[in-house]
């Protein structure tokens, strides 16, 4: 997460921490915890990952 130092330097005075980090490791333990109680992990995503459009249509027009 070190890769980040921009981010890291911007988000840390912005906020007086790197909240990045924080929520990659939230979401690590979480699916650690789901691993070890074999609870299905619940991604805090919306819309989850595979569900919904990501991207808006593309429309092509033929060239003359």
């Amino acid at each position: 997460m070190e890769s980040f130092p921009i981010i890291k330097r911007k988000q840390v005075a912005a906020n007086g921490e790197y909240k990045t980090e924080r929520l990659i490791l939230e979401a690590y333990d979480a699916m650690a915890n789901a691993i070890e109680t074999g609870v299905p992990y619940k991604t805090p995503l919306c819309p989850p990952p595979g569900e919904g459009a990501r991207h808006p249509a593309r429309v092509f027009s033929p060239k003359n």
